[in-house]
């Protein structure tokens, strides 16, 4: 069922009773292929004993892309902020570089979402057998692309207690990108004709990428390669040099599509519905968007988190958070391009909201 939030309730009741522990773990765990997968990470836990029971705990999942483990973006440290701010308050996390990236090792060009969820698996894991965290009380947060992860990883794990989703997509990845493209072009000020070009490019993009047989990862590349340069000529007749420049229908742009969509994550990717992830999940979910998140609408995705959980007889909540970008950052626009200029991400209303929302989970 769905609980409502009183957002200026849980601002005056929680508070920052508990300092903080770090420690630095290296997790261990063997993926599909065979290959030792080893994940460097921080724990991170409220200072001195743990209550009767244990310290409820999560681990944070970071979106798109390699990323380390405060989830860098910006000059800005998401994951950090909340891990320190979730101490303080009585939950501990972990969080975990990216394979290939800081102190994990492998390489991240050839992973796969699943490939990602059998890690996040392994840091549940990990993080519901170490002392003074209760195993029953070990849940998921996912940023972005990392929300939909952790859905995927609660689907799979009947036994996370909990998801945190900020920002992330419940639509089809097409959907996601071509709204996505929308409004990251729109509020660059251009003018609605140039922006209808660049939808229908990336719309007609994902036609010609599904329509490509699979084939070795080199020989997909130059046939996307091939397919996408033909449609942007297509699309961009008429339009000149620097109006093509605006909208990115360059040959540069198209190679570099053609090298994003041929990965094994891409190719994967697209051919999840988040929907039918979502129906599987059996534990509590907390869905959060700001309003003015260009990268991950937040009015179609909270829907789409609505309709697949509405009925499934678990406790679910939903939060738009008002004057907020991708980041969770009060902002203008919700550009991109504010985001190096703008305060804390996230913002405390949000970090309150979602402390909250945990603790008022494992209450009930």
């Amino acid at each position: 069922m769905k609980k409502v939030l009183f957002l200026i309730v849980m601002l005056l009741t929680l508070h920052q009773g508990h300092a903080q522990h770090e420690q630095e773990v290296v997790i261990q765990h063997k993926d599909a292929k065979g290959r030792q997968v080893v994940l460097a990470g921080t724990l991170t836990k409220p200072d001195g004993k743990a209550p009767r029971g244990g310290w409820p705990a999560m681990v944070l999942i970071t979106g798109s892309g390699s990323q380390n483990r405060n989830e860098e973006v910006a000059g800005h440290q998401p994951f950090k902020v909340i891990a320190d701010f979730m101490a303080k308050n009585g939950i501990a996390t972990l969080r975990c570089d990216d394979r290939g990236v800081g102190g994990s090792g492998g390489v991240f060009a050839d992973v796969t979402p699943w490939d990602l969820v059998a890690d996040i698996q392994s840091q549940w894991q990990w993080l519901a057998s170490v002392k003074g965290i209760s195993a029953k009380q070990v849940g998921l947060l996912g940023h972005s692309e990392g929300g939909l992860l952790a859905t995927l990883s609660a689907a799979q794990n009947g036994k996370v207690a909990f998801v945190v989703m900020m920002a992330g997509p419940a639509l089809p990845m097409g959907q996601v990108l071509i709204d996505q493209n929308l409004e990251v072009f729109r509020l660059r000020g251009l003018p609605d004709t140039l922006v209808s070009r660049r939808v229908e490019f990336v719309r007609q993009a994902l036609a010609v990428i599904d329509s490509i047989a699979s084939c070795d990862t080199m020989q997909l590349v130059k046939r996307l390669n091939t397919g996408l340069r033909q449609l942007k000529d297509s699309v961009a007749q008429g339009l000149t040099k620097a109006e093509k420049q605006a909208i990115g229908l360059t040959t540069a742009e198209c190679y570099g599509w053609a090298q994003t969509m041929s990965s094994p994550y891409m190719l994967t990717m697209l051919h999840i519905n988040p929907a039918d992830y979502l129906a599987q999940m059996r534990c509590p979910m907390f869905a959060l968007c700001g309003e003015l998140d260009c990268q991950v609408g937040a009015a179609q995705n909270l829907d789409a988190v609505r309709q697949a959980l509405e009925g499934r007889g678990i406790s679910w909540s939903t939060l738009l958070c008002t004057g907020m970008n991708h980041l969770f950052q009060h902002c203008q626009t919700g550009a991109v391009e504010e985001y190096a200029t703008l305060g804390q991400s996230p913002a405390d209303e949000v970090l309150k909201a979602i402390a909250g929302w945990i603790q008022g989970e494992i209450a009930n």
